[in-house]
């Protein structure tokens, strides 16, 4: 048996902690005994019973939650090649089917069936996971378990941010001083984007200095005005590129008056209800608005260069707490304390 957090209904709370058996693995599966698991977004609204996301998933209840994980490979089913016991990893949570025209080209974040660790399949929330072998990553040797418990809203911020393809000399803004703004804002510093402006409010004063200390200039916009500060800041113009990474309904239509002509939108954020903005002046700014979902199979390996690189995301990891606690943890996120917090089973 071991020990995991259970999400038994779908309505808002109706999780526990509780003891369940070990997962067996198929032949083509490996056994991982988690490190760290971080608490993602998702997690914390399906937590609360968000019906926008909750519709997005078909969830067969009970359900172990997370899937931002890390940890060690246990035990290796009979097919599987080129991982032991032992070995250190991480795992892309999006069981993607390898075979629709979308894998193909490798863009397996759109894939026609892709079933997720953590919603439609058990996650992290746990001692163990079965997970199948080609979706394990192993983890450079100087890569932490709790860096390995980041890989997977870094490799968001990868990819957000190729999506967008900064130029040389550009200005960005990232609306939202969340993890995944903060790891924008860290991808962006390392690809050498030099003036990166960060957006938070006023409960957002920590992230906010630690987007400071990170090189970043930053807005509280419950104290100034962002618009008016960004065009001051660029003489006029606007930014060249905006992320949302807030998931607000107000964020975009605030990043079409930020962002210059010619500019580009970059979406990561998830509102529940949508957002209003005027298409013309989309046309007349010849504005480029980009959807963002999640990563492609080559992210994960980008995700690792940059880590074995230097770049340092364990800072986002604010809080580290033990599974039993997994409601103190939820209860930090409500409060909008810290970023990213880890539970270690």
């Amino acid at each position: 048996m071991m020990n995991a957090v259970l999400k038994y209904k779908g309505a808002p709370g109706h999780m526990k902690f509780a003891s369940v058996p070990i997962p067996s693995i198929s032949p083509d599966q490996v056994l991982i005994e988690v490190k760290f698991c971080g608490i993602c977004g998702t997690d914390h609204s399906l937590y609360h019973w968000n019906e926008a996301i909750a519709k997005a998933y078909k969830i067969d209840f009970p359900r172990i939650l997370g899937h931002e994980f890390a940890g060690v490979v246990s035990e290796v089913g009979s097919e599987v090649q080129g991982i032991k016991t032992g070995d250190r990893v991480t795992v892309n949570p999006i069981l993607y089917c390898g075979q629709c025209s979308y894998c193909a080209e490798g863009i397996i974040n759109v894939c026609d069936n892709r079933p997720f660790l953590g919603t439609d399949f058990d996650g992290g929330f746990a001692q163990f996971i079965a997970v199948r072998a080609q979706n394990v990553i192993k983890l450079p040797d100087s890569v932490s378990f709790e860096s390995g418990a980041l890989m997977e809203p870094l490799c968001v911020a990868i990819h957000a941010v190729e999506r967008v393809k900064p130029g040389l000399g550009e200005v960005a803004v990232v609306i939202g001083a969340g993890a995944i703004g903060l790891l924008i804002l860290m991808v962006l510093k390392a690809i050498g984007v030099n003036r990166v402006i960060v957006t938070g409010l006023s409960v957002d004063k920590d992230r906010l200095q630690l987007a400071k200390s990170l090189g970043a200039e930053t807005i509280n916009i419950e104290e100034q005005d962002p618009v008016s500060i960004v065009k001051d800041i660029t003489g006029g113009r606007g930014a060249d590129m905006v992320f949302d990474a807030a998931g607000h309904p107000s964020v975009v239509p605030q990043a079409m008056k930020m962002v210059a002509k010619h500019g580009k939108i970059g979406v990561t954020g998830l509102p529940s209800i949508p957002s209003e903005i005027m298409m013309t002046e989309v046309s007349l700014k010849e504005i480029t608005i980009i959807g963002n979902r999640a990563y492609e199979l080559k992210t994960w390996l980008q995700a690792c260069k940059l880590l074995e690189g230097g770049l340092n995301v364990e800072p986002i990891a604010t809080h580290t707490l033990p599974l039993k606690d997994w409601e103190s943890a939820f209860n930090l996120i409500d409060q909008r304390q810290g970023l990213r917090v880890l539970l270690a089973p």
